[in-house]
């Protein structure tokens, strides 16, 4: 079994064989692909190394971002289930009414409208 030796610069200088690897070919518009280059050149590194660095990164914090949500899945279960009784309403308005002591104090008769006899000057012609 061949071992390669990868520079991967931003990770480590272990040896990989070829079982360990994968070729991938992708299109990348050419002015990105172009700054990216230079950029790279400017750092050092190699397209590779950096590719294969953020792909890691991007892993890394997507499996956290993974966790953090199944915590709020949990948490938010956790209170389903603490609040699955809720007793269903059994009385009509007729009974809640009848049962209330305030009942009479709180209902109000519609406006009384202004007539023409209520002493507002106004006389029927």
């Amino acid at each position: 079994m061949k071992t390669l030796q990868i520079p991967f610069t931003l990770f480590s200088n272990k040896q990989v064989s070829d079982n360990d690897t994968k070729l991938v070919t992708f299109r990348v518009p050419f002015h990105i692909v172009n700054n990216f280059d230079e950029l790279v050149k400017f750092k050092r590194g190699t397209r590779t190394s950096y590719l294969v660095g953020m792909m890691d990164t991007f892993i890394r914090s997507e499996v956290k971002r993974l966790k953090e949500t199944n915590r709020i899945n949990e948490f938010i279960s956790d209170i389903r289930e603490r609040n699955t009784v809720v007793e269903p309403l059994t009385k009509t308005k007729q009974q809640l009414r009848k049962t209330r002591t305030d009942y009479d104090e709180t209902y109000y008769e519609p406006p009384m409208l202004p007539s023409l006899g209520d002493g507002f000057g106004w006389t029927e012609d």
